[in-house]
């Protein structure tokens, strides 16, 4: 008896010293991990290219240039058998269908993306998921060592925060040996970072619309001369219906690369579609969906992975492999619902003109759909921001038929309070230019109003220095739990009440994906776990 309470004991112990230990070990990579946040976000305000030195092509020999650096050759990259996307809007979504579905077909894939929500990690995910704190840090000082021990042989001794991330992406996918990974273009796609794939497996182009006009041009003939810019001689290329004028120059950039451009049929025309629930919900899915159908049946077909032969019109059935991919699809920000006691939240980033509409029609359907179910009637709350020169009174004159009661006008940052999210830090724009816009957007939304004639006062259009003050203000007294939360979180100033009824409360948030992401810092933020 004695003997064996002396072994339990002794098991314990060891039990113990090795939690202890392991403890000790998820800290360190914590703090080397926060350490390569703040190296990295020190990059933000590095200007390593002008536009025109971008534009006349400097960006690709200096991204080549440090992909030599870190022993990352155009062979290696051919070799992750890349699917590069392009497009105005949607090219994350189709990103996030594609991976799913040869995921789903047991392929190990690669997914860079940007931006990111919470955390950086986020933009590069191995087999779906966010790559680990731990593997990010050890790649990260790999990467950043290789730069530096090169740097006196090279007139361009670092790159910029994203060109940084790009390289740091197709090294770990190397050394992971991805089998297959799935790029989203940054901003256009000609001269974009990730353009430095010269035999991907096959391309495609999301929606077209006008974004980034400082940079891409403010026609969508020049913007779709930048998308097109990724097409590769002989590769396959896909894209969704586009208008007139952006649909010509696309094929005119085809014929240059002697490309094969097909556009993709509607969703709903292809066999066994009907019974299908997205993953991602919205109307506007189904064309992201079908391109995204469309190019892991290509990449499947040119790497001799048993995929469905399709006809002329590219229509077949989808079997239930590519059903699973295409539901279980998971892209979070984007058509998002969270719901808590007596309030839900809708997320969702758009940022253009043509994002918003359909997510402003996501959002009224699916609101409304939760009122029916609910047999009660629900107030409409909108929370908004937009970042960059983008014109504030079109979104929200998108946004007034929604029919909301009260508005939310909140910078792009979760709380003052210390936090171990120093990923969501914006050291390119001032915290008084963020609070300074912020206000702008409440008399742009107060302007709307009165033109429509249902004017509103500070009450109804409320600003806030952070969206834990704005929660804080809307939640009290609805959920318990998020209550606790916000308490640690919310500043000391005084705001007025919100003088809210007992009804359930629907908060739209949208105008921009970092707001999305500071209100998923509070909401949800084991989100990567």
């Amino acid at each position: 008896m004695l003997l064996g309470l002396n072994k339990l004991i002794f098991h314990r112990g060891i039990s113990t010293i090795i939690t202890r230990g392991y403890q000790q070990q998820m800290a360190a990579i914590d703090t080397k991990y926060e350490e390569a946040v703040q190296t990295l976000n020190e990059l933000q305000c590095y200007k390593m290219l002008s536009a025109k030195q971008k534009l006349d092509g400097l960006g690709l020999l200096l991204m080549k240039e440090f992909l030599h650096r870190v022993d990352v050759s155009e062979e290696d990259i051919n070799d992750l058998r890349v699917i590069h996307v392009t497009g105005t809007k949607g090219k994350g979504s189709t990103c996030a269908f594609v991976e799913s579905i040869l995921r789903k077909h047991g392929v190990r894939t690669g997914f860079y993306s940007s931006p990111h929500l919470l955390e950086v990690r986020e933009r590069i995910r191995l087999n779906g998921r966010p790559i680990s704190t731990e593997l990010f840090t050890k790649y990260f000082w790999e990467v950043h060592e290789l730069l530096k021990i090169s740097e006196d042989d090279y007139e361009a001794k670092i790159p910029s925060y994203f060109y940084m991330l790009t390289i740091l992406a197709f090294y770990i996918f190397k050394h992971e040996k991805v089998g297959a990974a799935v790029i989203e273009v940054g901003i256009g796609g000609a001269f974009d970072a990730t353009n430095v794939i010269s035999h991907p497996i096959c391309c495609g182009v999301a929606a077209l619309g006008i974004d980034h006009t400082d940079y891409l041009g403010n026609t969508i003939e020049k913007i779709a001369w930048q998308k097109g810019g990724i097409f590769k001689p002989n590769t396959p290329a896909f894209t969704l219906p586009q208008p007139t004028e952006g649909m010509a120059v696309l094929e005119q950039r085809a014929n240059e690369f002697n490309v094969d451009l097909k556009i993709v049929p509607n969703f709903d025309s292809y066999p066994k579609s009907h019974d299908l629930t997205l993953g991602l919900s919205g109307d506007h899915q189904k064309l992201n969906a079908s391109l995204a159908t469309q190019l892991a049946n290509c990449w499947l077909q040119r790497t001799s992975m048993t995929p469905i032969m399709t006809s002329p019109n590219l229509l077949f059935p989808l079997n239930e492999t590519f059903q699973q991919g295409l539901q279980s699809c998971v892209w979070n920000g984007r058509g998002q619902v969270i719901k808590f006691r007596s309030v839900s939240f809708y997320l969702d980033g758009a940022h253009t003109v043509r994002s918003l509409t359909c997510a402003t029609k996501w959002f009224m359907e699916e609101s409304s759909r939760e009122e029916f179910r609910s047999k009660t009637s629900c107030e409409k709350i909108l929370a908004f921001n937009v970042t960059s020169n983008r014109d504030a009174k079109q979104f929200l004159e998108i946004l007034f038929p929604c029919g909301f009661t009260r508005s939310l006008f909140v910078p792009n940052i979760a709380s003052h309070a210390p936090s171990r999210f120093n990923d969501q830090n914006n050291l390119k724009i001032p915290i008084e230019n963020q609070i300074f816009r912020i206000f702008a957007n409440r008399d742009a939304w107060k302007e709307v109003c009165q033109v429509r004639g249902t004017p509103t006062n500070n009450d109804e259009a409320q600003t806030f220095l952070s969206v834990a003050d704005a929660l804080s203000s809307v939640t009290e007294g609805r959920d318990d739990e998020l209550w606790k939360t916000l308490q640690s979180m919310t500043s000391q100033e005084e705001y007025p009440p919100m003088k809210l009824r007992g009804k359930h409360l629907q908060v739209f948030v949208t105008g921009s994906l970092h707001l999305v992401g500071a209100f998923l810092r509070i909401l949800k933020p084991d989100m990567n776990e």
